[in-house]
């Protein structure tokens, strides 16, 4: 039946940004605080299920306010009656100036909205209550702010920039020990709830930052209010909801099936992080618990398969000939068996399972299926050419999953798009933050992610260069050095200019002297730093310098 045909029998619910009668104004409030609020029931469930006032729209259009109080009367009229992006926000605001009626709607609407909210908001996955109003909002990871736990003192991580269509991805990189595992095992514990903590025996005084009173993990999730976890020394770790309202999976860096004496442990219905704390906690019985399942999930699962593994890897359940039972087989090689694999594909289908069986909690298919899966070091066990794929073959397995991963291995940034990656540093005085906003390594080679920002190498061709580099760096510094500190820095400049790390013109070797003259950028005391800004203050910083010395130069500035 043609659209057009079916929508005159359908009672719709959802705004038609088509329609010209579903007109924004009719149904939804845009307040000045950047929230939107459905003045009708159609733009309450709007509002609620395309998740409407998630932080970055909400910042967008309190942006957008702000300019508005900034405008003169001309351009608040061409704005308001333009038909560009937040026309509605400008002409609201316009009439609020003006009607006091129009601000009273509003702010009952406001009301309303947070009524909505507030009832939708009213799940627990871990009583298995009220899983309709989970399932019926997308419910992804936004931001996270951690305090005073573990290593952090304070970090900030915005994971709303996503790039994606699908479900967003996140990944954490950064040297050894710079608090990657303490950011997933915060979230882990925050969206796992007050009961998983107290069965893992997780005390205050495991995470607390050394000297510390007080500590404090806030997680902020679409269609729903911040998850707290307030860590006091001496005192159990509180939350602020009595219940888990997440679907959540955690692993740590060793992922493998059961074998020998070990065993895996059966997790909460709602939630599977035992393996980040515990290295030693095998996998799910990924053969047995395959072989067990419901008739109708069988297609399903064996779609999930056929997406993660490769072709000649493909296995499926299949029903028994003679009964009703059902195994496990390999398309290629019936006779094969699971713990044949390799420890790569055996840790890739073992979190399958385990994700499998905790998302069939609340969901009928996993092409629908929402959740949160943590996984720390995503590439080890996997050979390069599977790393390659491994985040790809994720996202298109269970397309609405939230998967949040460190790792070592730009292979395994394959499957990324913009916004989706943050690497985490020390400045220089030990404290770990955040550089976000970095360029999207959709399109960068190997080679040039191991010499980006991402991974920050000074080359890949020779420790030796390295070396060169920290010495150079370090004696670039140096104020009132020696004569023979000058020696051996021009025999580094030497050595370096001959590798071309000092650039391959003569335009490139005085821009880059210059700035290390100046010296490093300088990292601000905060938790997160946009990548851009410190670009913008380098080619700033550069800009300055080449107009001070631009009189003294025999040749043009843009000649070799």
């Amino acid at each position: 039946m043609p659209y057009d045909a079916i929508v005159q029998f359908e009672r719709p619910m959802l705004l038609d940004p088509c329609d010209p009668f579903d007109a924004p104004d009719d149904h939804l409030a845009f307040l000045p605080d950047g929230v939107v609020a459905g003045r009708t029931e159609r733009g309450i469930a709007t509002v609620e299920t395309l998740a409407l006032n998630r932080a970055a729209l909400v910042e967008a259009r309190r942006s957008e306010a702000k300019r508005f109080v900034a405008a003169s009367a001309a351009e608040r009229l061409e704005r308001a009656s333009s038909q560009g992006g937040y026309a509605a926000v400008w002409r609201q605001l316009l009439r609020r100036e003006s009607n006091q009626t129009f601000v009273q709607e509003s702010l009952a609407a406001s009301d309303a909205q947070n009524a909505a909210s507030k009832n939708r908001a009213d799940v627990s996955t871990e009583k298995a209550r009220n899983l309709e109003n989970y399932r019926a909002v997308p419910r992804y990871i936004e931001r996270v702010r951690i305090e005073n736990f573990g290593p952090i003192r304070l970090l900030n991580l915005d994971l709303s920039q996503s790039q994606s269509a699908r479900a967003p991805c996140f990944a954490l990189l950064g040297e050894n020990g710079v608090g990657k595992s303490t950011v997933l095992r915060a979230i882990a514990m925050a969206l796992a709830g007050k009961k998983y903590a107290k069965r893992l025996r997780l005390t205050s005084k495991d995470f607390l930052f050394p000297n510390t009173y007080k500590g404090e993990v806030r997680v902020s999730i679409v269609g729903q209010p911040d998850i707290v976890m307030t860590l006091l020394r001496n005192r159990a770790i509180e939350f602020s909801t009595d219940t888990s309202q997440s679907l959540v999976l955690a692993y740590g860096a060793t992922r493998l099936l059961p074998r020998g004496r070990h065993k895996p442990r059966h997790g909460e219905p709602h939630a599977k992080i035992d393996n980040l704390f515990d290295p030693f906690m095998p996998l799910t019985d990924a053969e047995a618990w395959l072989a067990a399942l419901e008739p109708k999930c069988v297609e399903d699962v064996n779609k999930v398969l056929r997406r993660l593994l490769p072709i000649e890897k493909h296995l499926e359940v299949v029903r028994e000939v003679v009964g009703e039972g059902l195994r496990v087989q390999f398309t290629e090689n019936s006779d094969r068996k699971i713990s044949e694999l390799s420890d790569g594909y055996q840790s890739m289908l073992g979190m399958a399972v385990d994700i499998m069986q905790v998302m069939y909690l609340a969901h009928e298919s996993m092409e629908d299926a929402q959740g949160v899966v943590l996984v720390d070091e995503l590439g080890n066990h996997f050979h390069p050419a599977w790393r390659l794929r491994c985040v790809s073959a994720l996202r298109e397995a269970f397309p609405q999953i939230q998967f949040i991963f460190s790792t070592h291995d730009p292979l395994c940034l394959r499957g990324l798009l913009g916004g989706e990656v943050a690497v985490l540093r020390r400045d220089k005085h030990g404290e770990i933050y955040a550089l976000e906003d970095l360029p999207s390594v959709s399109n960068l080679r190997v080679e040039q992610l191991l010499t980006s920002e991402h991974f920050g190498l000074h080359s890949t061709l020779d420790p030796v260069i390295e070396d060169l580099v920290k010495e150079y760096e370090g004696l670039i510094q140096v104020n009132g050095r020696s004569k023979l500190d000058e020696s051996r820095l021009d025999e580094i400049i030497q050595e370096l200019t001959d590798a071309r790390y000092l650039g391959s013109s003569r335009r490139e070797r005085l821009a880059l002297r210059l700035l290390d003259n100046e010296g490093p950028p300088q990292i601000p005391q905060v938790s997160s730093i946009k990548v851009s800004s410190l670009s913008d203050n380098t080619v700033a910083k550069l800009r300055r310098l080449m107009m001070e010395i631009a009189p003294a130069l025999e040749v043009p500035l843009d000649q070799d």
